[in-house]
């Protein structure tokens, strides 16, 4: 009769736990939802007319949009295609030195900027073509906004939508989307500072930064008599 109530309490004991472990499992294959992105060519132009005497208002307008737009979000070289074979080349490869030098102040490296140009023959006033790579962020085509009967689940598995919320938000927000297909590149670390860091240290000063009474982080003053 004892081993026989033993037996049980095992068992009970038994099916006790694994009902517990199959609570506390995780899902298996979550195979969540990720936001992606797809590459594109932003182009944008304008025409040179023969008679301009530099780049006009309007064209450097163009130029500013495209010098934003690369800084934000190109990759790879910012392409300069003239007009080959048109009335207006030679205006047009003049306006490209302009161009180079508006975007070199702009803070665009020289080396980035590429030149090119396209069959233009017979027309009058071909146009200037700016064109680089840039990144569209894509959310995932599953994510309709449908939800599934969440009330009774026994298999310990996520509903069909689980991570959509998250995923179409950071395609939504994210700045420059080639940051969803890989990292960017490390920057160039802070060489005065660490040697400053370092200089303290072997002079057995304080290397933490200086703060002025107003980074305080005391809520009052009441109870310190001041």
């Amino acid at each position: 009769m004892v081993a026989y109530r033993k037996t049980i309490g095992a068992l009970i004991g038994l099916a006790g736990l694994v009902s517990l472990g199959a609570c506390a499992s995780a899902p298996a294959g979550l195979g969540v939802p990720q936001a992606s992105a797809v590459a594109e060519t932003y182009r944008a132009e304008f025409a040179v007319d023969p008679g301009d005497n530099g780049l006009t208002w309007a064209q450097q307008s163009v130029l500013a949009a495209v010098a934003d737009e690369y800084k934000a979000r190109g990759h790879g070289p910012l392409v300069i295609s003239y007009p080959q074979g048109a009335i207006n080349e030679d205006a047009a490869i003049g306006a490209i030195a302009d161009a180079r030098t508006f975007f070199y102040e702009q803070g665009i490296d020289w080396r980035m900027i590429a030149g090119g140009a396209y069959d233009a023959r017979g027309q009058h006033n071909g146009e200037l073509i700016f064109s680089f790579t840039r990144y569209a962020a894509q959310a995932p085509a599953g994510c309709d906004g449908s939800w599934d009967a969440m009330g009774m689940e026994f298999d310990n598995q996520h509903h069909s939508n689980f991570g959509c919320a998250m995923a179409v938000n950071l395609a939504a927000m994210v700045a420059d989307p080639r940051d969803l297909i890989a990292p960017r590149d490390m920057e160039p670390g802070d060489t005065g500072r660490r040697q400053a860091v370092i200089d303290g240290y072997r002079a057995g000063q304080s290397t933490a930064s200086e703060r002025s009474d107003y980074e305080s982080g005391a809520v009052s003053r009441v109870a310190s008599g001041n």
